[in-house]
């Protein structure tokens, strides 16, 4: 089932009895939370210690957690048993073993007008463990995990449809590109850009600039694009720029290192005959990134972005063992890598 489906079968007041709900896009969850008060509880307002239990599995043990499911409730009405941390549902390694019998047993027998939540605030079920297997069989999953860049536009389209504002195409581009493709920070960024504008109805590019600050991320693509494409002089301009910003050159450093690593890996992959999908999944990074990487690293010579890594990891060395000034270190990178030859 779809996160869409999900949402629509709760609008229509049908819920399940137990969710396991998967992945790190905090809008997706909060929709999800959102629409479960409703279709539960009636409101946000409503909302109290005795309808709405929150458990943290770094505190309890999972038979805590199925013994306060099947407890009834003190003013017998609808309650929800909000789960943090089931870390035995993940792959992640040195954490406590569960009794997970107690918890197929509570799924195969749920307790009526309960509803038990497992807020997996990770990446993906550790689909190995028997345990996953088994209960992706009787639970609903609800899949709140990093979405594409289409359906990232489809959120914001219709978001800024529904708050009464209208944006053309160009300025919905210039919006996209400045918050990656990020569906969280889209929505934030929108909730602004709505207080700023008023009662005017158009969205402005203007609007989106004045709002919207590039990120740290985002100059650092920039940044990168001026070094490999040898125009030295709008890269030292836009470094410095940032250091007056009071970013620290050690964080630009930093960020430089990992888009020139992601740009060798994907280098490397394509070698290897992987398409883009593949390489996201791969390196667990955004498919935004993974799109404009590859845009890039089609424009450069494929050694010229290996031999950029290599240099960077060197300065990196040579910074944090006292070698080399971070700020003048940078500066002398970009001076010499991006000299035209």
């Amino acid at each position: 089932m779809s996160f869409q489906q999900v949402i629509g079968a709760l609008k229509s007041r049908k819920v399940d009895p137990v969710y396991v709900m998967v992945g790190q896009e905090k809008y997706l969850q909060k929709e999800f939370e959102k629409h479960l008060i409703e279709a539960v509880i009636g409101s946000k307002e409503e909302v109290n210690d005795f309808n709405w239990v929150k458990i943290d599995l770094e505190e309890w043990t999972l038979e805590d957690a199925m013994v306060e499911a099947n407890t009834v409730s003190f003013f017998s009405e609808p309650k929800v048993i909000w789960i943090k941390n089931p870390a035995f549902l993940s792959s992640e390694r040195g954490k406590r073993e569960e009794n997970g019998q107690v918890l197929l047993d509570y799924v195969h027998s749920p307790a009526e007008g309960v509803v038990v939540v497992f807020d997996c605030n990770f990446e993906k079920l550790d689909g190995r463990k028997k345990l996953v297997k088994d209960l992706k069989k009787v639970a609903t999953l609800v899949d709140v995990g990093v979405v594409d860049e289409r359906t990232v536009t489809t959120y914001v389209k219709d978001y800024v449809r529904q708050a009464g504002y209208a944006m053309d195409r160009q300025v919905l581009q210039v919006f996209l590109e400045r918050i990656n493709y990020e569906l969280s920070k889209a929505m934030n960024e929108l909730d602004k850009i709505f207080l700023f504008v008023g009662e005017t109805d158009k969205i402005t590019k203007h609007d989106v600039e004045t709002v919207v600050v590039p990120s740290l991320d985002n100059n650092i693509f920039h940044l990168t694009d001026f070094v490999m494409t040898k125009r030295s002089d709008k890269a030292l301009a836009l470094y410095r720029a940032l250091v007056l910003e009071k970013q620290q050159p050690i964080a630009i450093l930093a960020l430089l290192l990992s888009n020139f690593r992601l740009y060798s890996q994907i280098v490397l992959l394509n070698q290897a005959g992987y398409d883009q999908g593949a390489i996201a999944q791969t390196l667990s990074v955004h498919p935004y990134r993974i799109k404009m990487g590859a845009k890039q690293v089609a424009r450069y010579a494929s050694q010229e972005i290996l031999l950029a890594y290599e240099k960077l990891v060197d300065l990196d060395y040579s910074i944090k063992n006292g070698q080399v000034e971070a700020n003048l270190g940078i500066e002398y990178f970009i001076l010499r890598f991006s000299k035209k030859v």
